[in-house]
């Protein structure tokens, strides 16, 4: 019964241990994207648009972050002719 402090001791640093790695951990809330104030949703996509004023091409993360006066870059692919058997 001497070791009953030690005992106590060992048990809660074990129990620390032990709750560090089986407790869940917070989860990060991710940004807020400001610029979009009419909660549309937009996909993450590289948009590239012009300024028409400057003729100055940039690339946005969405096309809900190209300004209203830019012109978006659209990359038209032509059609494809498969052959089919």
């Amino acid at each position: 019964m001497k070791n009953t402090g030690l005992l106590v001791v060992i048990a809660l640093i074990l129990g620390i241990i032990i709750g560090y790695f089986v407790l869940p951990s917070p989860v990060a809330e991710a940004p807020e994207n400001n610029s979009n104030t009419d909660n549309t949703v937009c996909i993450q996509v590289i948009t590239p648009a012009r300024n028409p004023e400057t003729r100055e091409i940039r690339e946005f993360p969405t096309p809900c972050d190209v300004p209203s006066d830019w012109e978006i870059i659209r990359n038209e692919i032509p059609q494809l002719e498969l052959e089919t058997n």
